[in-house]
């Protein structure tokens, strides 16, 4: 199969590879980190990363913990914060990794 470019009239072979790539990149699902606070905003705090996530197209998500074999299946990645930070001064936020089109996103949802 061939296409031609609107800036060349010259037909060039269609590139199966690039397209996989493509399908790849644009289907991936987005990576997160559900972080825990502890004393958020004091000379005390402190953060520890206690699961890892993948979010889906359909806004599905699969969360696994750290620590133990924990793991948990979502209708939505921002669900999951409410399974952490339930102790006294500590606090649950998802921090996304990745985003469609850009890297080091980490917008934050905080339980």
């Amino acid at each position: 199969m061939t296409t031609v470019s609107p800036q060349s009239s010259a037909p060039e072979p269609f590139d199966f590879a690039r397209e996989v790539d493509e399908l790849v990149r644009d289907t991936a699902p987005r990576l997160f980190a559900i972080v825990e606070e502890y004393r958020p905003g004091t000379e005390d705090a402190d953060a520890f990363v206690v699961a890892w996530g993948l979010a889906y197209a359909d806004d599905s998500a699969e969360v696994i913990a750290v620590e133990g074999h924990r793991r948990w299946s979502l209708t939505a990645a921002e669900h999951i914060v409410r399974y952490f930070g339930r102790a006294e001064d500590l606090s649950a936020r998802l921090v996304w990794l990745t985003g469609p089109g850009s890297e080091g996103n980490t917008e934050a949802y905080a339980a």
